[in-house]
């Protein structure tokens, strides 16, 4: 693998964890204003179109 295709797969990496994070943190800020689980679930998955499998390793 090239220099060039490496950190082109390191930037998306990147990508990828900064939007894991941020969704994170919208489930715990949901979380802390009351919203029901079931309800931040549904929110969370609609706002980021999130698969089930993702979902799945969000929520463990």
């Amino acid at each position: 693998m090239d220099n060039r295709t490496h950190m082109m797969f390191h930037d998306e990496d990147v990508r990828e964890e900064g939007k894991r994070d941020a969704i994170r943190g919208t489930i715990e800020l949901l979380r802390q204003a009351g919203m029901a689980e079931a309800e931040v679930k549904s929110k969370v998955q609609q706002q980021f179109a999130l698969t089930d499998s993702q979902m799945r390793e969000l929520f463990e």
